[in-house]
């Protein structure tokens, strides 16, 4: 007990002051939070696309389109299928853009 405790006394006083702080576990876990990345933003689902096939593809479109709907205003087929392919890194179908204008009422 006595040749560790010399070595620790040796190190201490070896190491640079900053060395020798004393840290607690408040601190790993303060440090933790700091560095995960912020939890993805969750978008607001429509209730009546839960559970039917792909509802979670198909809000990521929604949500792409209302943003540049909000943002641009009106556009075509080809520039709105351009736009969600460059958010989400997936094109959609015209079906979809249409399906979707008509829940809007912008048809």
């Amino acid at each position: 007990m006595g040749l560790l405790k010399t070595v620790r006394q040796a190190l201490r006083d070896v190491s640079p002051a900053w060395l020798n702080i004393r840290v607690d576990r408040a601190v790993f876990q303060n440090l933790k939070q700091a560095l995960q990345p912020p939890p993805p933003e969750k978008v607001a689902v429509d209730p009546s696309l839960q559970g039917r096939p792909h509802w979670r593809r198909i809000a990521q479109v929604y949500a792409a389109l209302d943003h540049y709907w909000a943002n641009q205003g009106a556009a075509t087929y080809d520039t709105l299928i351009q736009y969600v392919q460059e958010v989400t890194g997936q094109s959609c179908s015209r079906k979809l853009i249409a399906k979707w204008k008509q829940q809007r009422g912008l048809r």
